[in-house]
């Protein structure tokens, strides 16, 4: 009997560093830091002479000809930060003073500007792949899942990104709950179409959307948005804290 149990505490000693190292691997999988798109995104933003723009954060529109005076002259840098609109495109304009042509070249996301939970998410009308445009107010009364991706490529996209929410809407469809799981991209539409030859159960793709993530300042990839009936944000979550929306009971 004292053999067959020195053989097991062996056994188990044995054991003991595999068991640590795949703790250890979960802790630091757990732990690891979101996914923050470090890359460049190139987008064309036109500006013309019907273009509103805005002198710094004021309401005062400048006359496109004043606008050009400015960014002409020598000795300063001028920034145009677009403005956003429902449709996700950049319809306006701020215009600001800055220290380098490098500032005046890039857009910036500002975290202390998004969304919160409890209030309503500003108006989104977004064309989906499947050719029907989904308006957030038309959308009340039903709960929304908005996925905020750059593009639909490693490392940013996989299958093990998408199927916590397949899982989730495939849940709720078991409850008798309907989910409107709609995904911003830079993708256009034949590169979405490329990567879903057939229709996804986890999202409907809406392409060239890339204007959604600045208009609500979602920097992180992917990120996740759930509204309630109400047009409301219920829960906010990156990939990694999905689990906070996952574990939602809805009704």
């Amino acid at each position: 009997m004292k053999n067959k149990k020195s053989l097991g505490m062996r056994f188990l000693n044995t054991l003991s560093p595999i068991i640590l190292a795949i703790i250890a691997q979960i802790q630091l999988f757990a732990q690891s830091p979101p996914k923050v798109y470090r890359g460049k995104i190139s987008q064309q933003i036109a500006v013309n002479s019907t273009t509103p723009i805005y002198k710094g954060f004021s309401h005062d529109v400048i006359a496109y000809s004043e606008y050009q005076i400015l960014v002409n002259k020598k000795n300063t840098s001028y920034q145009l930060e677009p403005l956003f609109d429902a449709y996700g495109k950049a319809s306006s304009f701020r215009l600001f003073k800055t220290s380098s042509s490098e500032e005046q070249r890039t857009i910036h996301f500002n975290p202390q500007l998004m969304p919160e939970v409890g209030e309503e998410l500003p108006l989104f009308i977004m064309k989906g792949l499947d050719g029907v445009t989904y308006n957030s107010t038309k959308l009340k009364g039903r709960y929304v899942l908005l996925s905020f991706w750059v593009r639909f490529e490693k490392p940013y996209y996989t299958l093990a990104s998408t199927r916590i929410i397949s899982d989730f809407i495939k849940k709720q469809k078991v409850n008798g709950i309907e989910v409107v799981s709609l995904a911003t991209t830079h993708n256009s539409t034949s590169e979405c179409l490329a990567v879903f030859p057939k229709r996804t159960d986890c999202f409907i793709p809406i392409p060239e959307s890339y204007g959604f993530n600045h208009r609500y300042h979602i920097g992180e990839t992917p990120y996740f948005i759930l509204i309630d009936k109400s047009g409301s944000i219920l829960e906010m979550a990156s990939h990694l804290e999905f689990n906070r929306i996952g574990d939602l009971k809805l009704n």
